[in-house]
């Protein structure tokens, strides 16, 4: 019997050695840039879809919606528990961190649309938006977590 001998076949990678290497490559801020705007904007969209489900609730369930207010609060059954309020607030500021790197780098974006030339900049323009994304973050984080050191408003009233 003879015996065929087969053609050399091609290596192809899969898709997890494609992502690997595409989180390694050094492509500088350009890279890290486009990365980070399609994060922020995957966390936007998670936060939307969230936050349509929860205002369903007030018009089909408000009991359910009031109950879902009160776990944002930090309150379950009646009870408090500080580090689940910790947990939706620093959410929040991931939140508000996610629009707001989302929106400055768009700025960025549509400059390079609306002005080709620009790309030669693109390093200090990245700078740029990180400068303002970090003067618009400092104060609102010291704002949003400032409130975390208070009781709450019904922790009060008792």
């Amino acid at each position: 019997m003879s015996q065929q001998v087969r053609s050399p076949r091609v290596y192809r990678r899969g898709s997890w050695e494609s992502l690997v290497e595409g989180l390694q490559y050094g492509g500088g801020v350009g890279q890290w840039s486009w990365l980070a705007h399609r994060l922020t904007g995957l966390g936007v969209l998670v936060f939307l879809i969230i936050h349509v489900i929860d205002t369903f609730l007030v018009v089909a369930y408000p009991a359910e919606y009031d109950w879902t207010v009160a776990i944002y609060g930090g309150v379950v059954s009646g009870t408090y528990y500080w580090p689940l309020r910790w947990g939706f607030r620093i959410a929040e500021l991931g939140l508000i961190a996610s629009v707001v790197f989302h929106a400055v780098n768009g700025v960025r974006i549509i400059l390079f649309d609306f002005w080709p030339a620009a790309s030669r900049y693109q390093a200090a323009l990245f700078w740029a938006v990180m400068a303002a994304f970090w003067g618009i973050m400092i104060p609102v984080t010291l704002w949003v977590l400032s409130h975390l050191m208070q009781n709450p408003a019904f922790m009060s009233a008792h």
